[in-house]
């Protein structure tokens, strides 16, 4: 028995539209570094935090046991593997809206286990931007600079040199809790101090090498 089509593949004008609009500005939706999803990109960092902390306080002083229990192989695990999954997610996700878009069939709102809309050829000839390869390959790069590298460098730093200002304290639970507290303190701001300006030096990178699609840059 025929089964009636689904909506979303019928090119609805008001699709249509937002089809257009979408090829022609990719940069103005939001994506997941836009929103609180953002952060379980440092929970390898959480993790990070525990094991830096226990690494050299063991080194200074006779509490570093007290940590080993936190940072349990388990946990560690996890927040590689949360860290990953969002890490990996967020470049596939990124990568085929670019390659929707530079088709002509992407509206805001569409997921990847809809029904994919048609190729809207108005939509695709507007088309603003790289290559969907190379935004897919500019994600991964912003994704691995300011998601892995650049928090692991700073609560790695963060946390080494904290356990020098608090092995002095004559309480052992703040000498066992300050890194830790250090640490976890600049994970808020780690979106704010890295995503942008590694988002501004690769869109001059990219941008400055490749041409993009559709519409010539004036």
């Amino acid at each position: 028995m025929a089964s009636k089509q689904p909506d979303t593949l019928e090119l609805s004008e008001q699709h249509k539209q937002e089809e257009i609009e979408e090829s022609k500005n990719p940069q103005k939706d939001v994506t997941s570094t836009d929103s609180a999803i953002r952060y379980t990109a440092y929970a390898k960092r959480i993790t990070q935090i525990f094991r830096a902390a226990h690494r050299y306080v063991a080194y200074t002083s006779d509490i570093g046991e007290s940590f080993r229990p936190v940072a349990h192989p388990v946990l560690v695990k996890l927040g590689y593997s949360i860290s990953w999954i969002y890490v990996l997610g967020d470049i596939s996700f990124e990568t085929w809206r670019a390659k929707l878009r530079q088709q002509g069939s992407y509206y805001p709102g569409l997921m990847p286990w809809q029904p994919q809309p048609l190729s809207n050829d108005e939509a695709a000839s507007q088309y603003n931007d790289l290559d969907w390869r190379l935004v897919g390959l500019k994600r991964a790069l912003f994704q691995s600079i300011a998601s892995m590298g650049l928090p692991a460098l700073t609560i790695h730093t963060t946390v080494r040199y904290s356990v020098g200002v608090f092995k002095k304290s004559a309480s052992k639970t703040l000498r066992s809790v300050g890194p830790v507290a250090c640490g976890l303190a600049v994970v808020p701001l780690l979106p704010y101090v890295f995503d942008k300006p590694v988002e501004i030096i690769l869109d001059k990178v990219f941008y400055g090498l490749f041409p993009r699609k559709g519409i010539k840059n004036e």
